[in-house]
Order: C-alpha cells, then sequence, then structure tokens
C-alpha cells in the first residue's frame, strides 16, 4: 500500500471476490496463472478506457493498476480468490454500477473488472458470456479511500488494513498443491 500511497496520495482500495463458474472445468482455463491474466486484461482495459477518455478530450490521471490477491477453497474444495484492487482515486474514486441499465451494461470500472475476470478464465467467447460476469462479486462495504493528507488518514488505513487483513486468515487456504496462495503487484 505504502507504494501505491506515494504515487498515488489518494488512493481507491476495492475488495472483489472472484469465483468459479460451476460448469465442467474443462470449459474454461482456471490455471495457476489465472490472475496474472486477470491482472493484464484488467490493465488494458484501464489503459484503453484512458486513451478513449483523453481522444474525447476528458481529463485522464494515471492509474497502475496494483494488486493483492489470495486463494482460497470453500467447504468442498472449491478455489476462488479474495482480491484487494489499489488504483489511484482521481482516475477511479468507485467502481460504477455492475447491473445492466436499459439491457446493457454501463462501461465503467466494475465492469471492466468483470470483464477481465471472465476473459482471464477464457469465457470471453462463450454465448452471452455476459452471464459469467456474477463470478465477481463485490462484497458490501467493500470501497474504500485512502487520501494521505486528510486528518483522518490513520483512521482510513486502519480501516483498509482490517479488511485487507481478512486475505490473510490460514484456514481456508491449501498448500498440498505446491501453488501460491498469496501474491501482490510487485512495483
Amino acid at each position: 500500500m505504502k507504494g501505491c500511497l506515494d504515487e498515488y496520495p489518494r488512493t481507491m482500495v476495492l475488495r472483489i471476490d472472484l469465483r468459479l463458474p460451476d460448469i465442467d472445468d474443462k470449459l474454461y482455463n482456471a490455471d495457476a496463472s489465472v490472475i496474472t491474466r486477470f491482472t493484464i486484461s484488467l490493465r488494458a482495459q484501464i489503459v484503453a478506457d484512458q486513451l478513449r477518455k483523453r481522444k474525447s478530450g476528458k481529463r485522464v490521471h494515471d492509474c497502475r493498476v496494483r494488486i493483492i490477491w489470495v486463494r482460497e477453497f470453500n467447504a468442498c474444495g472449491k478455489k476462488h480468490y479474495h482480491v484487494a484492487l489499489l488504483l489511484n482515486r482521481e482516475a477511479y474514486a468507485y467502481p460504477g454500477s455492475y447491473s445492466r441499465r436499459n439491457g446493457n451494461y454501463p462501461h465503467n470500472l466494475a465492469v471492466m473488472i468483470m470483464e477481465a475476470w471472465v476473459r482471464s478464465l477464457g469465457l470471453s467467447t462463450a454465448p452471452n458470456h455476459e452471464q459469467y460476469y456474477a463470478l465477481v462479486e463485490f462484497p458490501a462495504n467493500g470501497c474504500y479511500h485512502l487520501s494521505r493528507n486528510h486528518k483522518d488518514f490513520e483512521h482510513q488505513l486502519s480501516n483498509v488494513t482490517h479488511r485487507v487483513n481478512y486475505l490473510a486468515k490460514n484456514f481456508s487456504k491449501d498448500n498440498s498443491d505446491g501453488l501460491r496462495n498469496f501474491g501482490c503487484s510487485q512495483f
């Protein structure tokens, strides 16, 4: 978090959960690189979004995506991921709506996140691929703002730290397969 705050004194931290579909696992790719693909896709979509905004004459703030993730398993042994995304709050202050409006999804951060997850699973070419957007969960009270120069910064940081510490719980991790259960951006 320190690196993000050094670059972006006003940072948005967004907690999300990434689940796998209840379909034959041969129909999607949830290998050890799925989070890497997710991050690459989200970063590419944000770059494209910023380019689109620049071309339309809007003011654009740089935004490097940082990620903290953990892999966990539910009681049935099905894996899922808990993620904290750290973004420049000047570029993205809120995720936006993740529901359809008038039959269409709005273009915003939430939809870019859902699309990135679907792409990372290799489901973006599936018929009606938007049905898989529901695999991304936006937990209640999952959006936090950190403002390094705000008088309540220590309280803000305490709230975020408490929420992100949830990722470190040990009881739902599986170390038997030799794969990583935790990762973060290396900026």
